[in-house]
């Protein structure tokens, strides 16, 4: 069976199959659209408080939204923002998310390939980077952890059957640290 798509993955995992895939080039030139796991994210105002962002990062367990003003992404406001630059400051969070925010991140299209992804998330260090059409308008999010989850595809067996802790790990301690 040929394994093209995270759709024909599936099919073949629950007909009890061990893909045979193997990443290559070809895969790594795929766009961005072919992956499963580009999510729709939350956008604020520039002017929205600080507050009100983190309530809905926590709430739906995400780690940026992005800063939308007139269509366009303006801006990406993170977890990272928020702990680099003083949200604990009191008061901090009834001020705008344009005070903390990183204006005018960096963008990728969903047509980009996961090659240039990779690289672009990697040199700048970005967990997070907004997916956009030609007018710079949100179409999506695209964060590492759903890079790293489709390159574990290719290697399900070595990286899914590992045990809970690694072997070379310190030994844990007790709770009151001893």
């Amino acid at each position: 069976m040929s394994i093209e798509n995270d759709e024909d993955l599936d099919r073949y995992m629950e007909a009890g199959g061990v893909p045979d895939r193997v990443l290559n080039n070809r895969v790594l030139l795929r766009p961005i659209s072919d992956l499963r796991y580009p999510r729709n994210p939350l956008a604020y105002a520039p002017g929205a408080s600080v507050s009100e962002a983190l309530s809905a990062m926590m709430a739906k367990n995400l780690g940026a939204v992005l800063v939308v003003d007139g269509g366009k992404v303006v801006g990406i406001f993170s977890e990272r923002d928020a702990l680099r630059k003083g949200l604990y400051v009191k008061g901090a969070g009834d001020r705008p998310i344009r005070e903390f925010m990183t204006p005018n991140p960096d963008c990728l299209t969903p047509h980009d390939s996961i090659a240039f992804a990779m690289n672009r998330m990697g040199v700048g260090g970005y967990r997070h980077i907004p997916l956009v059409d030609a007018q710079r308008r949100p179409v999506g999010m695209l964060v590492m952890r759903d890079l790293v989850r489709y390159v574990v595809t290719f290697f399900p067996a070595e990286a899914l059957n590992l045990p809970p802790h690694s072997e070379h790990a310190p030994p844990e301690r007790n709770k009151e640290g001893g």
